[in-house]
């Protein structure tokens, strides 16, 4: 009796487990076999080969040109500036993960040039001046964090600065302007 009472407990936790396996599965929107927990690049094309974070394994980041601050182009051979921003959600100033694939050139670009960047921090226009300085150099430090911290890059090597909302990439008068000046760039110093 004893014995049958334990074969059907043990079938019982087996069952269990394989009904609740549809628990343990997780969600992958875009198909590249990295869970959108941990999909730096959560709209990859179907069929790209991308890397653990789920990022394209063949970006160019040796191709990158980033404006300077004397408005020209880093290297000088660039024709045309390199879109590379970090986007923040309102009133915040903690990167998110999906920023990772912008850190992930960034690193590339600075192990390939000596050079030093400029990070510019701005904010939308909603808020009180004094807040938004605070913020948008606030949100240029944490990228400078990850950059030292995480990445290993030597400090010296970045200068930060707050905008608040005097530079605006798009009209403050919309959801979708606001978001686009919630942002940190990169700019080679001379």
């Amino acid at each position: 009796m004893i014995k049958r009472v334990g074969v059907c407990f043990i079938l019982s936790i087996g069952l269990l487990f394989c009904l609740s396996a549809s628990a343990w599965t997780w969600t992958d929107s875009d198909g590249d076999g990295v869970p959108d927990a941990k999909d730096a690049c959560p709209e990859t094309k179907f069929g790209v080969i991308v890397r653990s974070n789920g990022c394209d394994a063949q970006v160019d980041t040796d191709r990158l040109c980033l404006p300077t601050l004397d408005e020209q182009l880093y290297p000088r051979t660039c024709t045309q500036a390199t879109p590379l921003v970090l986007n923040f959600e309102f009133a915040q100033a903690e990167v998110m993960f999906t920023q990772w694939q912008v850190f992930t050139r960034i690193k590339r670009f600075l192990q390939v040039h000596d050079v030093k960047l400029c990070l510019l921090g701005h904010t939308d226009s909603v808020g009180a001046e004094a807040g938004n300085v605070a913020l948008s150099h606030l949100r240029a430090l944490n990228v400078k964090r990850i950059l030292v911290d995480d990445l290993g890059f030597n400090p010296e090597r970045f200068q930060v600065k707050g905008m608040a909302d005097s530079h605006p990439v798009a009209s403050n008068d919309f959801p979708e302007g606001r978001a686009m000046n919630r942002r940190v760039e990169l700019f080679v110093e001379p």
